[in-house]
């Protein structure tokens, strides 16, 4: 509830490496969410748009009406650059063309890199602030390129609060001189408002992002080595950043009911890779969806697919709040904090193996995959102490890393270094 006492709109972001299924488990959530009585949008922030295919259904820029309760979205990108990016857009072509490129490069260029997933974005912070839903669904892009997008508001907020102000001062000061001497268009006063309207609203769509009372990430994975390494991935860097995952979601898992022999080996690596899974995001809950005997297309196959998803469970429940691993910065170091809530160290183990972390106590096991710049940081010391795992990482390594430590030879109230 917020504060008037309403009830808040959930927003469930779902992405995953490219090709695990991510579009059909988000419109399976979508379609069962609408069964369940939420007014439902389903939304795609993908620059490849394939909710449509997904739904069997035809859906505009703007939210149609696929069903009761159901209404899905494939953004504009040329309409949201119009609504957001206007005067800026004008300006920098303006710019560009000076510089003598051509009409159509210089339109292109002016669109900044990530640009248009910021404005898809800033669609579902419109959606969520008119009220009109009960819960949003996102399928995003790929990680890849989800992992670069969700970066950009801290990119922004550093640009702004560093430079724009002494940019817009200079400006004023320059551009009477400035008219008279150069033939280069300046930017004038609408193109600094324009960029200050467009920073509040990334800040307020990052807020949205980081609001776990609101918003939950749904990473969805196949039960491949190499697919859940690129998950393990996800994970650590939406920690870094501190977005809320509450979720995963093994997708394409074959059921006990295939007894064919050709299949026999695929079962028992999907077995042994579930372990892996679970080694490596426990606490959070996995879920999973069996790989069907038919093409999961239609709004009836895609409710079938979210009943057998959630099972008895809402599917607009957030299913993990807290954070296992916590990441954070302090003057060019790094500390990694995991949380092992029933864990004692005289039974724990830990070593790096490459870019990962592996946590042993007991028959537990956790594999962590650090984000590159702790890869690529000098490990400093850990600490165990009060339930949790404390890491050090110093600047860019300058020697071998050591590969192994046994957690018993660190005493929490006077730690040893790894």
């Amino acid at each position: 509830m917020d504060e008037t006492g309403k009830k808040k709109t959930r927003v469930i972001l779902f992405t995953g490496k490219g090709g695990v299924g991510k579009t059909t488990i988000s419109a399976a959530t979508a379609a069962h969410c609408a069964e369940l009585g939420y007014r439902t949008l389903s939304l795609s922030t993908d620059a490849a748009h394939s909710l449509q295919d997904s739904f069997d259904a035809s859906i505009g820029f703007e939210p149609t009406k696929i069903m009761e309760n159901l209404y899905g979205q494939e953004i504009d990108v040329t309409q949201q650059i119009v609504k957001n990016w206007g005067p800026i857009h004008q300006f920098f072509q303006k710019f560009l063309q000076n510089r003598g490129f051509g009409n159509v490069v210089a339109e292109e260029l002016a669109i900044f890199p990530g640009m248009e997933e910021i404005f898809n974005l800033l669609e579902v912070l419109n959606h969520y602030e008119s009220g009109l839903y009960d819960v949003i669904v996102i399928d995003c892009a790929p990680t890849s390129d989800t992992a670069r997008l969700l970066t950009i508001p801290d990119i922004f907020k550093w640009y702004m609060e560093k430079f724009f102000n002494i940019e817009r001062q200079v400006m004023k000061a320059v551009r009477p001189v400035a008219k008279r001497l150069m033939e280069i268009p300046l930017p004038e006063d609408e193109v600094f408002q324009n960029i200050e309207m467009l920073y509040g609203k990334v800040i307020g769509m990052k807020e949205l992002l980081l609001n776990g009372d609101v918003t939950s990430m749904r990473v969805v994975f196949n039960l491949e080595k190499m697919v859940i390494k690129e998950t393990q991935r996800t994970y650590a860097f939406l920690n870094l950043f501190n977005f809320p995952i509450d979720a995963v979601i093994a997708n394409r898992v074959l059921p006990h009911e295939i007894r064919d022999p050709y299949y026999g080996k695929w079962k028992e690596i999907q077995c042994e890779n579930m372990g892996l899974a679970e080694e490596s995001f426990s606490p959070l809950p996995i879920m999973s969806c069996k790989l069907w005997d038919r093409e999961v297309v239609g709004i009836p196959m895609l409710a079938r697919v979210g009943r057998e998803i959630y099972g008895a469970e809402d599917p607009t429940r957030i299913f993990y709040q807290g954070k296992v691993v916590e990441i954070s910065e302090n003057q060019g170091e790094y500390e990694l904090l995991f949380h092992l809530p029933t864990a004692r160290k005289e039974d724990m183990e830990l070593f790096i193996h490459g870019d990962e972390l592996v946590v042993k106590f007991r028959n537990f096991r956790r594999n962590l995959v650090l984000p590159r710049k702790l890869v690529s940081a000098k490990l400093l010391e850990a600490t165990f102490k009060e339930q949790t795992l404390s890491i050090r990482f110093g600047r860019q390594k300058d020697e071998p890393r050591p590969k192994r430590s046994n957690l018993p030879d660190m005493s929490p109230e006077d730690p040893h270094g790894i």
